[in-house]
């Protein structure tokens, strides 16, 4: 789910992720009505939301816990944008909330944000498949740090060095 702001953004972590993955499926909008479609896809009993909370399950006690996970929901954007997608889209408290228990440090320094368990949608997805999945994730982590160094190559050193 992704918001519409993000989407052609150069820093758009999601397109990346529809490049490397064969199973991933880009929802642009905000309200319930944008995603009225997926709404009718989904098998609500197993399928979660990657977003942190008091109740979110973590991902690591997903096999000691007998909850089935078969779509995972992600929301792309910044923290205000997904806090809002998820206010008007009531549908989503019924889900089961995922995340971490241990989050690696933010390889996307491009992008900067406050709260210390922000990752990229990229390093969420690939920490989940590599946590639930046991896939490495290293090649979605390559694709970020090439993409990284596209976007700062050409900046004066003085902006660059705002990343750093």
């Amino acid at each position: 789910m992704q918001h519409p702001d993000e989407a052609d953004l150069a820093k758009n972590t999601v397109r990346l992720l529809n490049l490397q993955l064969d199973n991933i499926e880009i929802f642009v909008g905000e309200s319930n009505q944008d995603f009225a479609q997926l709404q009718t896809q989904l098998n609500l009993s197993s399928c979660a939301l990657l977003y942190p909370g008091k109740e979110s399950i973590a991902v690591e006690d997903i096999p000691q816990s007998g909850i089935e996970i078969d779509t995972l929901l992600v929301i792309d954007g910044t923290w205000k944008k997904t806090n809002k997608i998820l206010a008007l889209n009531s549908w989503l408290h019924a889900l089961k909330f995922v995340s971490f228990k241990q989050l690696p440090k933010n390889q996307y320094s491009i992008r900067k944000a406050e709260q210390s368990y922000s990752l990229s949608t990229l390093e969420a997805v690939g920490l989940f498949l590599t946590c639930h999945e046991h896939v490495n994730s290293q090649p979605l982590l390559n694709l970020l740090q090439g993409m990284i160094e596209q976007q700062t190559k050409y900046m004066p050193p003085h902006v660059k060095a705002r990343y750093s």
